[in-house]
């Protein structure tokens, strides 16, 4: 029996086996910057595989960003402010995929002095809302528009 100490690492069987061709474990230095290939990520630069990130939007982003709807017309009459946005807004990563997640109450005053309060506006198709001293029953059945142009300024985050 061999009672030589064996050195044991995780490549043992390599050295010793003649038929095994050699494997050159060394680092080498780049000459050239651009042969090294940057991962494409979406999110963070640690997070290269895409699993999970999660980001607040501010508020005051999202204010700004639905003041794009000021002026669209809705009835008889048109959006004059976006007078409160209020709520909790995160951009999400998850499995590569940006997704937003919100729950907004949202007030749009309207140029005949009415306005349009969304209670509950979310990212899942929660969209409750009050018509506050508001005459044109048309608002009513054009109400579908400012929710979908709410969605997509809110969602302009995701791109």
């Amino acid at each position: 029996m061999d009672n030589s100490k064996k050195e044991h690492s995780y490549t043992y069987w390599v050295k010793h086996d003649p038929n095994h061709p050699k494997i050159d474990c060394q680092p080498k230095k780049v000459e050239d910057p651009s042969q090294v290939q940057q991962p494409q990520t979406i999110g963070s630069q640690w997070n290269v595989s895409g699993t999970w990130e999660e980001q607040k939007v501010p508020m005051n982003e999202i204010k700004k960003s639905l003041e794009n709807i000021v002026g669209m017309k809705i009835g008889q009459t048109k959006i004059s402010a976006v007078e409160s946005v209020e709520g909790e807004a995160h951009l999400f990563l998850s499995r590569g995929k940006k997704r937003m997640g919100y729950h907004l109450k949202i007030t749009y005053a309207l140029e005949d002095d009415g306005q349009i309060k969304y209670t509950d506006f979310t990212d899942d198709g929660d969209r409750d809302y009050v018509l506050e001293d508001v005459n044109d029953e048309t608002v009513k059945h054009q109400i579908e528009e400012l929710h979908d142009r709410t969605k997509q300024y809110v969602e302009v985050f995701k791109n």
